[in-house]
C-alpha cells in the first residue's frame, strides 16, 4: 500500500479521521493498518460485530474496543463480550439497531440499562434516527459514548446520509449532551441555589393563636404557611404537639425550638 508513507507522514488528527474512515471495513488489513497508525482505539461496526476471528485479532492487539452491536440478540452481544473478555477488559459495547432511519419505536433505549446491568464495561449508544433526541435520552439513561454519522450534505445518496448530522447539528447536540452530563448529579438536600426560593415560598409551624407561657400545644393550636422570620419545619408539626411552651407565642407567629421547653 503505497499510500501508507503518507498518512503515516499526516498529524495526529488526520490519523483519527482515517481511523474514522477505516473502522467500518472490517478487513484483517484495514485492522493491520490501525496498528501501523498507532490509532487510539479500534472500532468494530456492527456488520462485523459476530466476526469472531475479528474480534479476537483486534482484542489481540491489545488496543481499547468499541464494538457496535446492531442487527444482534443478546446471544450475540453475549458472545462479543466473552470474546472480546477473554483478552482484556478496556472496551465498550454500544447498543445499536441498524436501522436507516432508526424509529423512535424501535430504537429499544432500554438496553442500554440492560447492557449495564449485565456488562461490566463501558456501555454506550451509536445512533441512526433523525435527529438526537434519542441520543439524549441515551446519555440521560446512562450512555458514555455516543456515535452519531455527520454529513456535509443529507440528499446524498447511501443509507445514512439522511439520518446523519450537518456540524451544526452535531455541535448542538455535543452541547447538549454536555449540559445533560452537568445535570446528572445525586445531592438531595437544600441546595445554596434554592435557598432564595426557600426564603420566599418554604413554609413553617405556626400557631393559629396566641398561646400563653406554659401551655401544652394542642393539634389545634397549629397551622403551616409561609412566615418571616422561620419556623420550624413541617414535617415536625406530629413531634411538637403535646410539648409545653417556654414563653407566649403571639397568634399566626412561628414556632422555633427555643419557644418550646426542652
Amino acid at each position: 500500500m503505497n499510500n501508507t508513507l503518507n498518512y503515516r507522514n499526516m498529524p495526529p488528527n488526520w490519523g483519527y479521521i482515517f481511523l474514522l474512515l477505516l473502522w467500518m471495513s472490517g478487513f484483517q488489513i484495514s485492522l493491520i493498518f490501525l496498528k501501523k497508525l498507532n490509532t487510539p482505539f479500534i472500532k468494530i461496526g456492527s456488520g462485523d460485530a459476530t466476526n469472531i476471528l475479528l474480534l479476537e485479532k483486534a482484542a489481540k492487539t491489545g488496543k481499547p474496543l468499541i464494538v457496535s452491536t446492531g442487527m444482534c440478540s443478546m446471544e450475540d452481544v453475549d458472545l462479543i463480550y466473552k470474546t472480546i473478555y477473554r483478552q482484556h477488559k478496556n472496551f465498550a459495547l454500544l447498543h445499536c439497531v441498524s436501522s436507516y432511519p432508526t424509529k423512535p419505536c424501535d430504537a429499544n433505549l432500554g438496553n442500554i440499562a440492560r447492557f449495564q446491568s449485565k456488562y461490566p464495561v463501558c456501555i454506550g449508544y451509536s445512533g441512526h434516527e433523525m435527529g438526537y433526541n434519542l441520543t439524549l435520552a441515551a446519555v440521560a439513561l446512562g450512555a458514555k459514548i455516543v456515535e452519531r454519522h455527520i454529513t456535509p450534505d443529507k440528499t446524498w445518496k447511501g443509507n445514512d446520509h439522511s439520518c446523519s448530522l450537518n456540524i451544526v447539528e452535531f455541535k448542538s447536540m455535543v452541547s447538549a449532551i454536555r449540559e445533560i452530563e452537568e445535570g446528572m448529579g445525586m445531592e438531595k438536600r437544600l441546595l445554596t441555589c434554592e435557598e432564595a426560593c426557600w426564603k420566599k415560598l418554604g413554609k413553617s409551624i405556626v400557631v393559629l393563636r396566641t398561646i400563653e407561657k406554659n401551655s401544652i400545644i394542642m393539634k389545634e393550636d397549629l397551622g403551616i404557611k409561609v412566615s418571616s422570620p422561620k419556623g420550624l419545619d413541617p414535617k415536625l408539626i406530629k413531634s411538637i404537639i403535646g410539648r409545653t411552651t417556654s414563653r407566649t407565642i403571639e397568634a399566626d407567629n412561628p414556632i422555633t425550638e427555643d419557644e418550646l421547653v426542652q
